[in-house]
């Protein structure tokens, strides 16, 4: 493995993070540093808009553990019985985070919550240092992210439709000139989805993008329309037949003519020429928007 590998650029984005944290903390003499770079460090994600999603999600799930470390903490049980204590505190945790789909925040918060429970001193400044350790720190990995985006949505978006229309092109030429279907153009359209998804998040962040939604949509659904149209042709088994006009587009298409010499007529033979056409029309006019 390379270096330019390994220092990609989430690599470094933590990296500066967690100086630019170190430096704030020095400056505003923050006792408990740690905090604030363990949160420039978990905050930094591969896009602005998840480190903008994470801030919501990690301030309410550290206030709870802190919250309820204290209250559970605060409780005068004897010494036989606090761990007993501790642990409840760890099945609520769990338990909650879990109903509310925060499975990837169940470590975090437990420790944050271990942590509240069983601090020495005053629990009510730990409290609050973590949390104001853990805005903080969220805050700088949510700006650093934001200044060094990466990578850029919409190009991301761009260049995976480049790619799902090349594979929809190529499975489409399998179903015409050849007995079998090799070409997995279900990966390339749940990419796409998730390319989208990712798009509508930069839209609902602070300062978004650019982004030509209009004709991202429109991309999308072509792609979906695609996507099952390749699934009905796959449960054709017998071989079909293409009839005139289904053959002059594939001609027009691909520039050959395919070697379809199938016997299967009636009602799902009608069916499988309807799909063809309506798959080149559809891979036509994502050409067209692909390259406006």
């Amino acid at each position: 493995m390379t270096l330019p590998h390994v220092l990609g650029m989430r690599t470094i984005k933590t990296a500066l993070a967690v100086t630019v944290g170190l430096y704030v903390a020095q400056l505003i003499h923050l006792q408990t540093p740690i905090f604030l770079a363990i949160t420039c460090i978990t905050g930094m994600k591969a896009t602005f808009a998840e480190s903008f999603k994470e801030i919501r999600t990690r301030m309410i799930t550290t206030f709870f553990g802190v919250v309820l470390g204290y209250l559970l903490g605060a409780l005068p049980a004897p010494p036989l019985f606090r761990p007993l204590l501790g642990g409840l505190g760890i099945l609520i945790v769990i338990s909650i985070l879990v109903y509310h789909k925060h499975n990837d925040m169940v470590i975090l918060s437990c420790i944050v919550y271990v942590a509240s429970f069983v601090y020495p001193a005053s629990r009510l400044i730990y409290g609050a240092q973590r949390i104001f350790g853990t805005l903080l720190g969220l805050v700088i990995s949510l700006v650093i992210n934001y200044l060094l985006k990466s990578p850029d949505v919409h190009e991301t978006f761009t260049d995976t439709a480049q790619h799902t229309y090349a594979t929809a092109r190529r499975r489409m030429c399998e179903h015409l000139f050849m007995t079998h279907v090799t070409t997995n153009y279900e990966s390339a359209h749940t990419a796409q989805t998730n390319a989208y998804k990712l798009l509508l998040e930069e839209l609902h962040t602070p300062l978004p993008p650019n982004i030509e939604l209009n004709k991202a949509k429109r991309l999308m659904v072509l792609f979906d329309d695609l996507h099952l149209r390749f699934l009905l042709l796959s449960s054709i088994e017998a071989q079909p037949h293409l009839k005139a006009e289904a053959l002059a587009m594939v001609e027009a298409e691909y520039r050959c003519t395919p070697y379809i010499a199938g016997t299967l007529t009636g009602d799902v033979n009608d069916l499988f020429n309807l799909h063809v056409k309506k798959i080149l029309s559809d891979l036509k006019k994502v050409s067209d928007l692909l390259h406006e």
